[in-house]
């Protein structure tokens, strides 16, 4: 069995981190948001799926020591406003789809999955964004933590997406005590 290099967890938690306090590009998306970013961030998931897909497809083609914010910055505000002028994205890039198996095509379904469950009644994608760029952060690097590979395929989503799922109960639900343990918690700096 293999893991996620302590690059690669990092570098998904800053991205992670980035994309939902938007400091991704901060004066661009302050501007073509209008100031209202994180309540667009909320309501349009596909903002946050689509450039979660891009920031995956970069970090697997290029294998960057540390994502491209600024580029991926300017992707949601092209995304957002339809700009074309801002739209200098490959096809490569822009591919939404989990198609092969592995690594980047198990992030988009973690991320898709994060997006449309509700692991506890009432409480939503929304809620999350609401909750700030920390709290998403800890569950995207508890999945990174987690998440096992054999013959270049992840074998442990489920497990992987179910230490998430302990996190966030014991996060929304008081009298729910997870049983996580500190390296599966760990927020990796490279």
């Amino acid at each position: 069995m293999s893991v996620l290099s302590i690059r690669q967890k990092s570098n998904v938690r800053h991205f992670i981190y980035c994309l939902v306090n938007g400091t991704l590009d901060f004066e661009l998306i302050e501007q073509k948001f209008d100031g209202q970013y994180y309540e667009v961030l909320k309501i349009e998931p596909e903002l946050f799926y689509k450039t979660a897909c891009v920031f995956i497809n970069q970090e697997t083609a290029q294998n960057f020591d540390w994502p491209n914010v600024k580029r991926l910055g300017k992707f949601i505000c092209s995304l957002y406003k339809h700009d074309k002028a801002l739209s200098t994205f490959e096809s490569w890039e822009t591919n939404y789809v989990a198609t092969y198996p592995g690594y980047f095509s198990d992030f988009k379904l973690f991320t898709e999955w994060f997006i449309k469950t509700e692991v506890v009644e009432g409480i939503s994608y929304e809620h999350y964004i609401s909750d700030g760029a920390s709290f998403i952060e800890q569950c995207f690097a508890i999945w990174t933590n987690v998440v096992e590979f054999k013959d270049n395929k992840v074998s442990n989503s489920e497990f992987a997406r179910e230490r998430v799922i302990q996190y966030i109960k014991s996060y929304y639900v008081e009298e729910f005590i997870d049983d996580l343990e500190d390296w599966e918690l760990e927020l990796h700096m490279k």
